[in-house]
């Protein structure tokens, strides 16, 4: 997966909005490797109008992603791909997609209504209480997307990757690029000494492996405030089960959730308000590089967060 500095695409970006975005990030896979063709069918390439992300298919017409790729205006997706560059895949386009309210300083999730059903199998999302069991042992991940690939997220990459990353703070309350609204239990960081997401990997997956095989546990969505390279040194990702209830209720679908012992909190009640702007992806082509557009929001984001879009 890769990720992306922190864009904004107007200098009117409201004050809270601008601090948050600057944390954030999106990203591609740095350290990893190329995915074999039919692994991960169901992590898809989110196509929009002015980049590109990653996502998930977490029911049969409906992919979940980052919030700040709600920005590049995705109009398709493309599954069955390991290179969305060359021909083959299925392309299906977007009905509407949708981010969760007020993303930039909560959850930096979206979710994308396709035209049709697609045909990989949908993902499991995993229950709370295996989704904290598992992060506070920090259980290995394995992060997948369409990202960029070098610490510096100046190449160009179009096919899928994937890698295994630590759990690095299970409650993510030791990075400045952790956002305190959602705090405990919304994110956890993973990743670093050289292997993390990038540019093009936000909204890709992390995947928890289980007894029914990987269930989505994490959705990429920026990376850690540290100084150097944009890719490399880990990053934030989002915990899917705190946005199930929410992303049932605007989609009027019900999805695969894993099981366990204890109580299982889908996140926060169905939120209700409109979707936010904000953040920025890079073009594709672009060598990781931002539009000129998203470079005025300044250096200060830059040093917070940095998505990876």
């Amino acid at each position: 997966m890769q990720r992306t500095t922190v864009l904004v695409s107007s200098f009117l970006v409201s004050t809270i909005a601008f601090s948050s975005i600057a944390q954030a990030q999106p990203a591609p896979i740095v350290g990893g490797h190329k995915s074999p063709a039919g692994t991960w069918d169901d992590v898809v390439a989110v196509i929009g109008k002015t980049g590109v992300c990653s996502g998930t298919l977490i029911a049969p017409d409906v992919v979940m992603t980052a919030g700040h790729c709600i920005d590049t205006e995705p109009y398709e997706v493309i599954t069955n791909t390991t290179d969305y560059a060359r021909a083959g895949g299925d392309h299906i386009p977007v009905k509407w997609s949708r981010a969760y309210p007020e993303w930039f300083k909560r959850y930096d999730v979206g979710i994308l209504m396709l035209e049709h059903m697609a045909r990989p199998t949908p993902r499991a999302i995993a229950a709370a209480c295996l989704a904290n069991d598992r992060l506070r042992k920090a259980s290995p991940l394995t992060i997948v997307g369409f990202g960029l690939t070098t610490p510096s997220g100046s190449d160009d990459n179009t096919e899928l990757h994937e890698a295994t990353i630590p759990v690095l703070d299970a409650l993510c309350e030791g990075d400045p690029s952790c956002e305190v609204a959602v705090r405990p239990n919304g994110e956890f960081t993973a990743g670093g000494r050289g292997t993390d997401s990038c540019f093009g990997d936000s909204g890709g997956p992390a995947f928890l492996d289980t007894a029914m095989g990987p269930v989505l546990v994490g959705v990429v969505s920026r990376g850690l405030a540290l100084p150097g390279q944009p890719c490399g040194n880990g990053g934030v990702y989002v915990r899917a089960d705190k946005v199930v209830a929410w992303a049932q209720s605007v989609t009027e679908r019900r999805f695969t959730r894993t099981t366990c012992t204890g109580e299982d909190r889908p996140g926060d009640e169905p939120g209700a308000g409109e979707e936010a702007g904000g953040g920025c992806s890079v073009a594709p082509g672009s060598g990781g590089v931002a539009s000129l557009g998203c470079i005025g929001a300044g250096l200060t984001i830059a040093l917070r967060r940095r998505r990876r879009r």
